[in-house]
């Protein structure tokens, strides 16, 4: 069976992974014209996915008016999800803006018009959702970072297998695409390129074992690649390899020190190794990369927290964990966990 892998997640009170979903929301236009769009009760939801259904986290999506004028912006949760709510009815455009990616810009036209016998009380919720397509000249995978090239040289026929494997991959045609670079692999068996792509898609479907001998062959090649380094170290853990996942998620933060992902990642892996020293220093790096505003990395530190007795901190963190989150469907549970915390710790 599949398993898909988020790379930024959350664990339920049963230790058993979620999704979390919620979308910071606000004005970024202070216009009175806009104050009225604002002041109604239909809303615009949705989600941000990759060409094969992955969500994607911090993408900034704009609600325009139909003549393009702001009104808002969010920004994707953990689980790609975002928010527009109270708006008056009218014609709208939600477009995406993936800055800093490989991923084009696109935008959705919507109609907002609401239904009822009593006049001013009805309201619709539309849901528009994102795939995003990659730009023509981009073949970076997954888990890569903007900018980083490394270079070899390649047998044409391999080269040319790989190019088709990305045209196959942007198509959404994966077995294809798959098939393709497994090719170029056995006519070149040092591709970096195509070991790091093959790799990192398997990390990010669930297919741990071949990730882990793919990734471990593209770090031998090119020992400074953020991407293998740090899919290696989600594989390592995900096969229970705790120790060999810390030390390998260690240097993926030094190979690139702006990743939320990483220092997050390492965190848990410290966590479950019983560091926890360590592993709060990790999450409070994160902490302050997602601008203390990811839901993933509160719910981290209020386990951590809960763990080492340290209750007001740990009920903090769920309420920050709360407020960055919603629709999720162990709120009143959560706010249950908070409330005997504070209790906790009144006795302590």
């Amino acid at each position: 069976m599949k398993k898909c892998v988020c790379l930024l997640f959350s664990i339920s009170l049963s230790g058993t992974f979620i999704h979390v979903s919620n979308a910071e929301s606000y004005s970024s236009v202070e216009h009175s014209s806009h104050r009225n769009i604002l002041q109604g009760r239909n809303s615009i939801t949705g989600f941000v996915f990759t060409g094969g259904r992955q969500p994607v986290s911090d993408i900034y999506v704009e609600l325009q008016t139909d003549t393009y004028s702001t009104v808002a912006r969010a920004k994707t949760s953990g689980a790609g999800f975002y928010s527009f709510r109270g708006l008056a009815n009218g014609n709208y455009k939600v477009k995406i803006l993936p800055y800093g990616t490989d991923y084009e810009e696109q935008t959705q036209s919507i109609s907002l018009i609401s239904v009822s016998a009593v006049a001013g009380s009805g309201s619709i919720n539309e849901q528009v959702d994102f795939y995003l397509r990659l730009k023509k000249n981009a073949n970076s995978g997954p888990l890569a970072t903007p900018g980083v090239v490394f270079a070899q040289g390649i047998p044409d026929s391999a080269k040319k297998l790989y190019e088709a494997a990305i045209s196959d991959l942007r198509d959404k045609k994966e077995r294809e695409g798959f098939e393709k670079l497994k090719k170029s692999i056995e006519i070149f068996p040092d591709y970096f390129l195509a070991l790091d792509r093959l790799g990192t898609e398997y990390v990010v479907r669930g297919y741990y074992r071949p990730a882990f001998v793919l990734l471990t062959k593209a770090i031998e090649i090119n020992p400074r690649s953020f991407s293998s380094t740090f899919g290696l170290g989600l594989t390592q853990y995900q096969l229970q390899q705790f120790d060999a996942a810390v030390e390998t998620l260690q240097i993926a933060t030094k190979l690139y020190n702006d990743s939320i992902n990483a220092h997050l990642w390492l965190g848990i892996a410290l966590h479950r190794s019983g560091k926890l020293t360590q592993a709060e220093t990790a999450l409070i790096q994160a902490n302050k990369l997602g601008k203390k505003e990811s839901a993933e990395v509160h719910w981290q530190l209020a386990r951590l927290y809960g763990e080492q007795k340290r209750y007001n901190e740990a009920a903090d963190e769920l309420e920050l964990f709360l407020k960055y989150s919603s629709g999720s469907s162990e709120t009143e549970k959560i706010k249950q966990t908070i409330k005997q915390l504070r209790q906790k710790a009144m006795v302590k």
